[in-house]
């Protein structure tokens, strides 16, 4: 550390005591000279021991107060004399007046030499200087060891552990400099951080005045390990950007995305949610920022002009989060077999087609807005079986020859089986429509004039609406 004026007098070696006791003792000596001139403050400057045989000292005690007026002005830690040398007698005004001034004046033994002096000053130079090194090389192993970490606690707690302080991370002030460091009150100092958000970091002093440089150092740290960290998210939420636009693609395997879903923290049961946007890096810089001030694991992509997220099921406050950035949310059920990831998707954008259309506002989720029934099952994983073994072979009919037989079969169900009701709202003829049902019919070998083959057919399009994989009727 750098030696004080009252560490100089307590070391033995030196032989050197204080003629005004208790006189700016705190006072760090930075250098020490030999100087003789009557004016010492035109040649030394601020945080100097001026050490002198006398020569300089003048006589009168006017003009000994001057000589003490002189090296205070300039910022001379402290002038010590040799005894017994060349100095007039220092009278106990100007003394009394030194003492006024906070000047400490000392007085060395006549067989110490000067040189004794200035190498404790030099020691003491060098020992900070070593400690100064030994302080950075270790702040620098914290920054090694806590770069990775998500949360900046435990860099902060071993930077104040070592500097002697308390550090925390505060929001950006307006024109706040970076680089500068402040002292904003007694013992609090801060600085702009140069880090994404430009934070600040705040420094409490626990013990002593800390070293303004090794302050500079802690604030590069910081701001390294925040851009970092601040990196690694950035670079996390791309791959999970990726990884949810390729399952919307259906261009990977779901086994393998549930091992991806889970290293970004998503796991059992999730949830999709939709929403427009007018700005698609606002809308994803948005979700990122949510999500983390919530604490909580999600991923989002921008698809088909709309931002799709995907996060637990279970957490429903980031999904009321959501709901009140983005005005309007529509969610899926909870689901957990990525094989009816596209089921999911049909159930956001549906339920947020009707919240629309509702005019309502805030997360809306499917499982809330597809009313219940007394025959059918609440999970989705059976109500897709249910829709699988029913109306399984007229899906993949339709889906080979690229007909809308499930369509027309859920009109016909809903109007009661009407023929005239139903060929109306399919804008088709009578007898197409009656050509149509034969067909449907044929493909699921069932017979809709039999109450229980209809009843069977009307539950597994229930089924097929409320798990998404049938769009609702129009209200």
């Amino acid at each position: 550390m750098t030696l004080t004026v009252g560490e100089l007098i307590a070391l033995p070696s030196v032989k050197t005591w204080s003629l005004t006791p208790g006189v700016g003792e705190h006072r760090k000596i930075l250098w020490a000279h030999s100087c003789e001139q009557p004016d010492p403050w035109l040649w030394l400057g601020e945080g100097s021991l001026v050490m002198t045989t006398g020569l300089g000292v003048p006589v009168s005690v006017a003009d000994q107060c001057t000589y003490f007026a002189g090296m205070h002005k300039a910022g001379i830690a402290a002038v010590t004399i040799g005894a017994h040398m060349s100095a007039p007698p220092l009278a106990e005004e100007s003394l009394a007046y030194a003492s006024s001034l906070g000047l400490p004046v000392l007085e060395t033994a006549y067989e110490v030499p000067f040189l004794t002096l200035a190498t404790a000053v030099i020691e003491a130079a060098q020992e900070q200087r070593a400690r100064r090194v030994r302080l950075t090389e270790r702040m620098y192993a914290a920054l090694r060891t806590h770069a990775t970490e998500e949360d900046a606690e435990p860099l902060l707690a071993e930077l104040g552990a070592l500097l002697g302080g308390t550090f925390a991370i505060e929001p950006a002030l307006p024109g706040g400099a970076r680089g500068s460091i402040e002292e904003v009150t007694p013992g609090l100092f801060t600085t702009s951080l140069v880090a994404p958000g430009d934070p600040v970091l705040s420094f409490k002093v626990v013990t002593e005045e800390p070293d303004y440089g090794l302050l500079q150092h802690s604030a590069g740290i910081v701001g390294t390990a925040l851009s970092i960290s601040a990196a690694s998210r950035r670079r996390d939420w791309l791959y999970g950007s990726i990884l949810l636009s390729n399952l919307a693609d259906g261009t990977i395997p779901a086994g393998f995305a549930r091992g991806l879903l889970e290293s970004h923290g998503l796991t059992g049961s999730l949830r999709l949610c939709v929403w427009g946007y007018r700005d698609s890096r606002e809308s994803l810089d948005t979700v990122q920022a949510v999500a983390a001030a919530e604490g909580s694991a999600a991923i989002a992509t921008v698809k088909d002009h709309q931002t799709v997220a995907m996060i637990r099921a279970d957490d429903m406050h980031l999904l009321e989060r959501f709901g009140e950035q983005f005005k309007v949310v529509g969610a899926s059920a909870p689901f957990t077999d990525l094989l009816g990831f596209q089921t999911a998707v049909r159930q956001a954008n549906v339920t947020l087609t009707r919240a629309r259309t509702a005019e309502q506002t805030g997360a809306i989720r499917f499982d809330d807005a597809e009313p219940s029934s007394l025959f059918l099952p609440d999970d989705n994983e059976q109500l897709r079986a249910i829709t699988q073994q029913v109306l399984g072979p007229l899906q993949e009919y339709d889906a080979q020859r690229g007909t809308d037989l499930m369509e027309t079969l859920r009109v016909f169900l809903e109007d009661n089986r009407s023929w005239v009701r139903a060929s109306e709202r399919l804008f088709i003829h009578r007898q197409t429509l009656v050509s149509r049902i034969a067909r449907i019919e044929s493909v699921l070998g069932k017979d809709l004039g039999n109450m229980q083959d209809a009843s069977d057919c009307w539950l597994a399009i229930r089924a097929a609406v409320r798990c998404g994989a049938l769009e609702p009727e129009e209200s």
